[in-house]
């Protein structure tokens, strides 16, 4: 099984530059992660911004890569449903450290989180690799991959949920990303 799915300068930068100037405008707050069931800020694993853009002509366009990568990738996941989009704004300096992105958005939700799709919205800043997990050994060297694709604008990845991943130091500039999760019913 592949680890992840990626489509190179897909979107046209117009696009993505749209993206971000509606996201500027949007009411950002420091990012949290879930600890213990509950979402808390903890810098020390993630040290940015984000804000959520609901806009379901956008839904629908990450629904079309994530449907691609589904098939293609092997993973043929059943998915009913998908959440908001988040806006992420890593500033220098900041990151986001191994994760995943599984779980439910409330506890009584019976959908959870299957697919993960991130478009990269800029390319002006250094730094601020998209890395993932590889199906190795866990002595291997080469645990993980980074995905040099998604340095540049329009950029798309699609990866299962479950993977870990993360996001390195920006040294340079801003990176803004925009990610969203597609769910189904819990694996069986």
């Amino acid at each position: 099984m592949l680890t992840y799915h990626c489509f190179k300068e897909v979107l046209p930068k117009e696009f993505c530059d749209g993206i971000v100037n509606v996201a500027r405008e949007l009411d950002s707050k420091e990012a949290e992660v879930s600890k213990d069931g509950d979402d808390v800020i903890l810098s020390e694993i993630r040290n940015n911004r984000v804000a959520w853009l609901a806009n379901s002509e956008l839904s629908e366009i990450l629904e079309l890569y994530v449907d691609i990568a589904n098939e293609k990738a092997g993973w043929d996941f059943n998915l009913t449903s998908f959440e908001v989009p988040q806006i992420s704004f890593y500033g220098k300096n900041q990151f986001y450290d191994w994760h995943v992105d599984t779980g439910v958005e409330k506890q009584s939700d019976p959908y959870f989180r299957k697919l993960a799709v991130s478009i990269t919205l800029n390319d002006e800043f250094k730094g601020g690799d998209f890395q993932v997990q590889n199906f190795v050994h866990p002595q291997a060297s080469n645990r993980f991959k980074t995905v040099k694709e998604m340095r540049r604008k329009g950029s798309i990845i699609v990866f299962p949920s479950f993977i870990f991943h993360r996001v390195t130091k920006v040294k340079v500039g801003e990176r803004c990303a925009m990610t969203c999760w597609f769910r189904g019913k819990k694996f069986s």
